[in-house]
């Protein structure tokens, strides 16, 4: 009897040793702070993975779920050292972007709206018209003051030479706009108020008539997509009108979008999202036209429906 509790004892003894003694402690305890509070918060953010209690996020609540007893699971860390870890960081690499610079490229452009301090230069991109077709100076100032926040222009930025005072934007194309009640471009939208700087804002209920542009249209009634002669050729006037009509689009200004086209201009307008609506009844420069119309796809435009 005094043999076993001897042994017993004993044994208790050695097991309390062990419990109080534990695993054997590093030389440096900074190590393992260093290790992972400096390493993985590094390579964690490197890699965009999220990391907690030494290792991927992922994989400690699988260890948690894994716990049947409900104990605390073991916060301690584990030194793990740089070269070891595992870097996530290749999968959000990406190879650079290739693309073949185009004509238009080299004109270094950019888009911003018109005003009335443009009026010299858009008359002298309108040239690239037919005389008979042009805009007038006197439309110009009327459009660019009423409503100039509906007109675009591509300017192009020479480059910097040394020691030269700096080169001003050219405007190489434009799109002059208003807007109209009607659904498609008319005579009266292409026409010129009278006495215009002495009239006020038309009101809501006037009539899709009434010359000039509506204040409260729903359609936007473009008159002029001009290129400058020397830079026709480098898709400068549908990147223009593309960007026109995004504008728009997001702007959620608008039920639709007008114009008037020759048949030869037909297919280009198409390929930038305009359909054909057949012969227009507009007689402007001699007729013989024909009403394209673009329908920005919002859901502003949805929940108002088309009804065009």
């Amino acid at each position: 009897m005094t043999e076993t509790m001897e042994t017993t004892d004993q044994a208790s003894r050695e097991r309390a040793a062990t419990e109080t003694t534990g695993a054997a402690e590093p030389s440096n305890p900074g190590e393992i702070s260093a290790s992972t509070g400096g390493d993985l918060s590094r390579i964690s953010s490197r890699a965009g993975i999220a990391v907690a209690d030494g290792v991927p996020l992922e994989e400690a609540v699988d260890d948690e779920d894994e716990d049947e007893d409900g104990e605390e699971a073991d916060e301690e860390y584990i030194a793990v050292d740089h070269d070891d870890m595992n870097d996530f960081s290749y999968y959000f690499r990406r190879g650079p972007v290739q693309r073949q610079r185009t004509a238009i490229d080299e004109l270094h452009p950019f888009v911003q709206l018109l005003t009335l301090s443009n009026l010299e230069d858009c008359i002298r991109v309108e040239e690239a018209f037919p005389e008979h077709e042009r805009c007038s100076k006197e439309k110009f100032v009327y459009r660019l003051t009423k409503c100039p926040e509906l007109s675009l222009g591509l300017f192009t930025l020479p480059v910097l030479e040394p020691e030269k005072p700096k080169p001003r934007p050219e405007l190489v194309a434009h799109v002059i706009a208003t807007r109209t009640k009607a659904p498609r471009v008319t005579d009266a939208a292409m026409s010129l108020p009278p006495n215009w700087e002495t009239q006020g804002k038309n009101s809501d209920d006037c009539d899709e008539l009434e010359p000039g542009h509506h204040e409260w249209g729903r359609t936007i009634c473009v008159h002029s997509l001009a290129v400058v002669p020397e830079h026709q050729g480098k898709k400068i006037g549908s990147t223009l009108m593309k960007s026109y009509v995004q504008r728009i689009k997001e702007a959620e200004i608008a039920d639709r979008i007008a114009l008037l086209a020759h048949d030869d201009m037909i297919g280009f307008y198409e390929n930038i999202g305009f359909e054909n609506r057949g012969p227009s009844k507009c007689q402007f420069g001699g007729g013989g036209w024909s009403d394209m119309v673009c329908i920005p796809d919002t859901p502003y435009l949805s929940l108002q429906g088309r009804g065009d």
